[in-house]
């Protein structure tokens, strides 16, 4: 439980060997490659850059990776879905290589973009023809043939709509506008009234004056011979076409969605050689040999040098030191009930190699402090049960598992401290039966081993969650203690971070003593034991300025700091708040269930679908309200007591895969 060190190598081999070698390394699956070129003067080797084929094969891998990952989005949505239960597509390296060695993808590409051209064709004609039927449909009662609305060498016809709220006044004065004017209504709608105004050209200019002023709009009617209806029937017809083109088409793409998991297999497959191409652009060539910068577990060592052996012995890996300020990337390993925990640690960002990995220190504080934000016990049974059922019957990649393993956890977790605190449901103890509940001491009525009624009796929980957060941040102080003491100067370790410590645990205790959880001595005991502290820091916090008043004034203005650890331990009042709205609105939800089961004959109906829907829609968001806060007290107040943060992530050189789970050999050399 703890970072892995790993160890700065150049491998060196015969050119001959570099594909293998290469594909050795990948199959090896725990080195971090370094880019060559950035590293020459350090390597001292005569290096020359990438040759043409190499980028020639490149780009020839990245098109093709590219075309199957146009043909898997062109076909997802005609494809099967494969069920929750069904996992993802489950083979052996092996098997996968096998498969997407022979199966010819660009026949299925061709037929996508073929197909895609012919659908994108068909949807813009549909589009058209639909907007032409809905222009042309209010004059489908225009008796006047399409070919006679061209008016004659004396007389002209136009076509158009007025308002239809002005319809009648417009109407009254055109007719005396002029007597060679005719005016005929062929449709009106609540918006719109449809007609043909048939003039002499005489009067054109006059008219079309008189239309502006009533903002007429007038349709320019289609070209063609006939009535309007004939061109919609034919309009119709089109539509009809196109409609079953695009449904044809649909169908084919069905069709060809039976490869989906093939193109999927072969996306991964290319993947890999896409980044084993890449990788091979990071290493450095000369006449007769290339080589190799990376990182690599110390523990991994044998093993790499092992697995190259089979294949050749011509080949050297030398240990490198490390530059000025260089720092390694980072792997951090957890194994057991440690390992979901991973999840929080990877959210806030990796420790850098010289510092600890703090998953093992926030397992324990997260869990309780999620727990104590939902604090109902059949919440977290449902959500153990859940989580534990998608562990055992779906396959998840690895960063999956870690979540859906914590949240199973934290399901327990708040299970046993639910119960403890009497949350079922939001269900009150008073209406429950007998042998569920008994009376304490202070003649309550509580649940069988409730201890707590977070509601009643808030002061209590508020003041768990303050100690605990006081425990926390006093043994965030502890690590930074030791972790100085250990890998820093010993003398500033003790004198800053050992006097807060000296100092933080004497009001600890102080306070025990106050409540008097310890006996009587103690409170003096702690009194002079926060006495000390305070002199101590006061005496060492300004021990870097020269000047005695600057040193004391330092001193003094240093238990100012003080003020930022108490802030810190308040910020864990917000367990309190979450714990009290989980059994507030499961409360809240009983009550509605209670009035709709009032309603005669259906009520029992809408209670049941009340009672489910508002318990799991509680469930789910208190459940990430939960998670967000306990992970943010750690990233916020405990992190910040001994973590920068700030780490290179490792990126292992191995087949990384987005569709297929890999089934893993018995003896798997991966490092995780």
């Amino acid at each position: 439980m703890a970072i892995i060190n790993v160890k700065k190598i150049q491998l060196a081999a015969v050119s001959s060997h570099k594909d293998k070698i290469l594909e050795i390394l990948q199959d090896f699956g725990s080195m971090h490659i370094e880019n060559i070129e950035t590293e020459n003067t350090k390597a001292g080797a005569n290096l020359n850059k990438e040759s043409k084929k190499d980028l020639l094969d490149i780009q020839k891998i990245e098109l093709d990776y590219a075309n199957i990952e146009y043909a898997i989005k062109m076909l997802a949505p005609y494809g099967e879905k494969r069920g929750l239960l069904a996992g993802p597509i489950s083979l052996s390296d092996e098997e996968i290589a096998k498969k997407a060695t022979s199966f010819d993808f660009n026949h299925i590409v061709k037929q996508c973009v073929e197909i895609e051209d012919e659908m994108a064709k068909a949807k813009n004609e549909l589009n058209f023809l639909k907007n032409e039927k809905i222009q042309y449909t209010p004059w489908k009662n225009l008796k006047v043939e399409l070919q006679n609305l061209k008016g004659s060498r004396r007389a002209e016809i136009i076509t158009g709509c007025f308002k239809t709220v002005t319809y009648p006044q417009a109407k009254e004065e055109l007719a005396g506008l002029n007597n060679l004017i005719s005016l005929e209504k062929v449709h009106a709608d609540e918006k719109l009234t449809y007609v043909t105004i048939v003039f002499s050209r005489e009067i054109e200019k006059e008219l079309k004056q008189f239309l502006v002023e009533h903002k007429f709009l007038e349709t320019e009617m289609p070209a063609g011979d006939g009535l309007i209806q004939d061109y919609l029937k034919t309009v119709d017809g089109k539509i009809s076409n196109n409609e079953k083109i695009l449904h044809e088409k649909e169908n084919e793409l069905k069709k060809l969605a039976k490869n989906l998991d093939d193109l999927k297999i072969t996306y991964d497959y290319l993947n890999w050689q896409k980044d084993k191409a890449e990788t091979k652009r990071k290493v450095g060539n000369t006449e007769y040999s290339f080589i190799v910068n990376a990182w690599v577990p110390g523990n991994k060592m044998g093993k790499l040098e092992g697995a190259i052996r089979e294949h050749t012995g011509e080949f050297n890996i030398t240990e490198l030191p490390l530059a000025e300020g260089e720092n390694p990337p980072v792997i951090i390993e957890n194994k057991g009930v440690v390992w979901p925990f991973e999840t929080l640690t990877r959210m806030y960002g990796l420790p850098r190699h010289d510092e600890m990995d703090p998953t093992p220190f926030l397992s324990v504080f997260f869990i309780i402090y999620f727990a104590l934000c939902l604090t109902d016990a059949a919440y977290g049974l449902i959500m153990f049960i859940v989580m534990a059922l998608a562990l055992k019957y779906m396959k998840f990649g690895e960063g999956i598992k870690r979540l859906v393993k914590l949240l199973m956890y934290c399901g327990l977790a708040t299970f046993v401290i639910g119960a403890l605190f009497g949350g079922w449901f939001g269900l009150e103890a008073d209406k429950m039966p007998e042998f569920l509940t008994y009376t304490n001491a202070a003649g309550e009525k509580m649940f069988l081993f409730q201890l707590v009624n977070s509601v009643t009796n808030p002061l209590t929980v508020l003041i768990l969650a303050l100690a605990l957060g006081f425990a926390q941040i006093l043994f965030g102080t502890y690590i930074k203690l030791y972790h100085s003491f250990m890998h820093g100067n010993k003398k500033d370790a003790l004198m800053d971070t050992g006097s807060w410590a000296f100092m933080l645990t004497g009001i600890g205790f102080f306070v025990l003593a106050a409540a008097k959880v310890l006996p009587s001595p103690a409170d003096t005991i702690g009194q002079w034991w926060v006495i000390m502290g305070a002199v101590i820091l006061i005496l060492t916090q300004g021990r870097d300025k020269k000047n005695p008043i600057l040193k004391l004034l330092a001193g003094i203005l240093s238990l100012y700091g003080l003020v930022n650890y108490m802030s810190d331990v308040l910020s864990y009042s917000r367990l309190l708040a979450l714990g009290l709205a989980t059994a507030i609105i499961a409360l809240a939800v009983n009550v509605i269930v209670n009035l709709a089961m009032g309603i005669p004959y259906i009520g029992w109906l809408f209670a049941i679908v009340i009672f489910v829907g508002g318990h799991v829609f509680n469930l789910v968001l208190n459940a990430l309200g939960s998670f967000i806060h306990a992970g943010r007290l750690q990233f916020v107040e405990f992190f910040s007591k001994f973590l920068e943060g700030g780490g290179k992530e490792f990126q292992a050189f191995s087949k990384k895969n987005k569709y297929v789970y890999v089934k893993q050999p018995a003896t798997n050399q991966n490092i995780n």
